[in-house]
């Protein structure tokens, strides 16, 4: 079933989610970027975690609740639309603009979003069971075909978990043998997914 996973990888995925419950806090990360802010100002920011809706980042600069502003981060392709939801400290929480999120939905014919081919591998965990290893074969912001290890039934909540970011939850939309395709609850906003396509091609 799984043959695409080194023990090692499977290692690594499964201490990723061992203490993974139905939401997990966000994973530490350290990206540097760049905010510009309405007035046209450029600050070098540093982005401390990301989530799948914004980031936590370190600014010299205070910046006010409600501010918006650009957010380039490398790695992702253009520049992020976010918000200031709080400031303290030299650390800022911002959400990317909820306006450019794609809105959950069943899955429609034909599919919403267009689907990025993979070959990659990512951690699934059914409750109440442990977390496996498992092959990713496409992925789009709504959801992704993947190969179990465990084969579950339509309709089964499970939670996807990419490396560096917080796990998803997700039902089960089909099953064909071992393989199947879940969609997600929170579609992934439009920046994130390409960052998260960027670093599965490169693994």
């Amino acid at each position: 079933m799984m043959q695409n996973a080194s023990p090692a990888e499977r290692r690594r995925l499964n201490a990723q989610m061992n203490a993974v419950n139905d939401r997990e806090p966000r994973r530490t990360t350290e990206l540097t970027g760049f905010a510009v802010l309405e007035s046209g100002a450029t600050i070098e920011i540093t982005v401390l975690d990301l989530s799948y809706d914004g980031c936590k980042i370190v600014t010299p600069a205070a910046l006010l609740p409600g501010l918006k502003l650009k957010l380039s981060i490398l790695g992702v392709h253009g520049a992020l639309d976010a918000a200031v939801r709080w400031s303290r400290n030299g650390f800022a929480g911002l959400r990317f603009n909820p306006d450019d999120e794609p809105e959950a939905g069943p899955v429609q014919t034909p599919r919403e979003f267009e689907r990025v081919k993979l070959d990659a591998t990512i951690a699934l965990r059914r409750p109440g069971r442990q977390v496996y290893a498992v092959r990713l074969f496409d992925l789009a912001p709504s959801g992704c075909k993947v190969e179990f290890v465990e084969r579950p039934k339509e309709g089964e909540t499970l939670w996807v978990k990419f490396d560096s970011l917080e796990a998803i939850e997700a039902t089960v939309r089909w099953v064909d043998g071992f393989y199947g395709g879940v969609q997600f609850t929170r579609p992934i906003y439009s920046a994130v997914f390409q960052m998260l396509v960027t670093r599965l091609t490169k693994s």
